[in-house]
């Protein structure tokens, strides 16, 4: 049995050489390309989602990992030998990257194939203390990873809820990105035209913010939620600029695209999702909202379109609100 313990320990040393090693590697690596190692796109999309750089999370794993390695080597195999703070500290790895993980697959949803591989050596490294360290180990990955599951992290920011607030109802397609908003009015006809696009067009996820109150949507597999404020959708649409519906603003990587009037908009919806063209719509990217006394934004799309007015959008020909 003390034989078996010392070749754990002996392991665990080397275990921890190698590690070193890699994050050391890797270090060099972010250093002279500018940007991490990795085998898949993880990486790059949890290093865009984290507030600290990747090479703070590498230095600091570089000097972990040479703790236990020059403390495993100075028990030179002899578990009575170990400092008793080796297996704290490696709980405390394990806990650590227990939240790294969770983060990965309830936030980023993809993984990083290198922090997996660190988790992997990190519980590793826990096992081969023994039953204890196997069973503390356990209890710390079950708790950090419930406390991090039980968090709302998709509360929406102050200016978000104000706009999210203005969603009567969504229709999730087939392809659930990129996500549209399209502002429209019950009375408007160019609007309807819309509608009944949708109809015959599940591929796209829709969110439907109405600029008056409306109860109803005829359009199947629509979650409804009729605690919305339409008044919101009408500060929004002022906020920009714009005087006309239909208005469709796609949420991209980039920021947002916003397209008005009944053809362009139908011609927005129709287009393919960016994952079978490979590219982006040629329509302008709009990275901020401009103050309500700014000039209209000069927006592709937004010039002669057919569409009825926010002011009256009880209309029949484009642009122009019905005689009374």
């Amino acid at each position: 049995m003390l034989k078996r313990k010392n070749r754990a320990l002996q392991f665990g040393q080397f275990l921890a050489l190698v590690a070193s090693l890699l994050v050391a590697g890797q270090i060099g690596f972010t250093l002279y390309q500018g940007t991490p190692f990795c085998l898949n796109d993880g990486c790059k999309i949890v290093e865009k989602l984290t507030r600290v750089s990747p090479l703070v999370f590498n230095a600091v794993g570089l000097f972990f990992f040479q703790v236990i390695y020059w403390s495993l080597r100075a028990a030179r195999g002899e578990r009575r030998r170990l400092p008793a703070f080796v297996p704290v500290l490696l709980l405390a790895a394990l806990g650590v990257e227990a939240i790294l993980t969770s983060f990965q697959y309830l936030v980023a949803h993809t993984f990083c194939a290198y922090c997996l591989t660190i988790l992997g050596v990190i519980v590793l490294l826990n096992c081969l203390l023994g039953f204890r360290q196997i069973l503390a180990g356990t209890l710390v990955v079950a708790t950090a990873t419930l406390a991090f599951a039980s968090l709302d992290l998709h509360q929406p920011a102050a200016g978000q809820q104000a706009f999210t607030a203005g969603v009567f109802a969504s229709r999730t397609g087939v392809s659930k990105y990129p996500e549209h908003y399209l502002f429209y009015a019950s009375t408007c006809a160019h609007c309807e035209k819309v509608i009944a696009f949708l109809k015959t067009n599940g591929r796209v996820t829709v969110h439907f913010n109405p600029i008056d109150q409306v109860r109803t949507l005829d359009l199947a597999n629509a979650t409804i939620n009729a605690a919305y404020a339409p008044a919101s959708n009408k500060a929004l649409l002022a906020a920009l600029g714009i005087s006309e519906i239909p208005v469709l603003m796609t949420r991209t990587p980039d920021g947002w695209i916003v397209r008005r009037g009944e053809t362009a908009v139908l011609a927005a919806l129709d287009l393919p999702p960016p994952t079978e063209t490979g590219g982006q719509s040629a329509a302008a990217a709009i990275p901020a909202m401009p103050p309500a006394s700014a000039a209209p934004l000069a927006i592709p799309g937004l010039d002669n379109s057919d569409g009825c007015q926010v002011s009256s959008p009880d209309c029949t020909t484009p642009g122009q609100p019905p005689a009374h």
